[in-house]
C-alpha cells in the first residue's frame, strides 16, 4: 500500500484505464495488483466498482440476448453478416 489516498473517482478512472488496456485474465491481474496500493476501505470502494460494472454488463447482455431471440433488426443484420463470411 501506498501512501496515496484514492477517491472512488479516482478508483473508477483507474478501472476505466485497465479496462482498456486489459482483458479476461490480464484485467483480473492488473485489478489485483492496483488493489494491493489501496487501503481497507478504498478496496472496499473498488469492489462496489466492480460488482457494479458486472450487474451492469450483465443485464446489457441480457437484454442484448432477449432482443436477439426476439429477431427483428439486429438478428437480420447478424445473419447478413454470417452469410458474407467467406467460407
Amino acid at each position: 500500500m501506498t501512501g496515496r489516498v484514492w477517491s472512488r473517482q479516482d478508483i473508477e478512472d483507474r478501472v476505466n484505464v485497465l479496462r482498456e488496456r486489459f482483458d479476461g485474465e490480464a484485467f483480473a491481474d492488473a485489478i489485483a495488483k492496483f488493489s494491493e496500493e489501496l487501503g481497507p476501505e478504498e478496496q472496499e470502494d473498488l469492489r462496489e466498482i466492480l460488482l457494479e460494472r458486472s450487474r451492469d454488463y450483465a443485464a446489457r447482455n441480457a437484454a442484448l440476448d432477449e432482443r436477439f431471440d426476439r429477431g427483428g433488426w439486429l438478428k437480420r443484420t447478424l445473419d447478413k453478416m454470417e452469410r458474407r463470411r467467406p467460407s
